[in-house]
């Protein structure tokens, strides 16, 4: 049995040592380590923070549209409610249009029977 690397697959044990740890003890690349976690904490809950923030401006924002939404419903039914009398007040009004020129028409016939009703029979000396 021989002990050796294979030839062409790089041994997974030997690696480069970075240039900030070169030269450094244990306990220095541990504390290196720590502030390069504490770190990405920091980072971490700096990026939670302005998550939580966006959440509640959507949470916000769904709540205007709503009350928009709401008030846009209550507007249509106005200007639906308004429409139909609107609707209904047209065609009284046309309704009394046709029947002022009906009833007109039917006063100038009856003056014109009334007139020639009188000039028929109206003593001729």
């Amino acid at each position: 049995m021989t002990g050796g690397a294979k030839p062409g697959v790089p041994n997974p044990w030997l690696f480069e040592e970075p240039e900030e740890a070169r030269g450094l003890g244990f306990d220095e690349i541990q504390q290196q380590q720590q502030k390069i976690i504490q770190e990405r904490d920091a980072g971490l809950d700096a990026l939670s923070s302005i998550i939580s923030r966006q959440k509640q401006m959507g949470k916000e924002i769904g709540n205007e549209l709503d009350e928009q939404n709401e008030i846009i419903d209550d507007f249509a039914n106005l200007v639906e409610n308004t429409e139909r009398k609107l609707r209904t007040k047209t065609r009284r009004v046309n309704m009394v249009d046709r029947k002022s020129t009906s009833c007109g028409m039917i006063m100038v016939i009856l003056l014109l029977l009334v007139a020639i009703v009188v000039v028929a029979f109206w003593p001729t000396n």
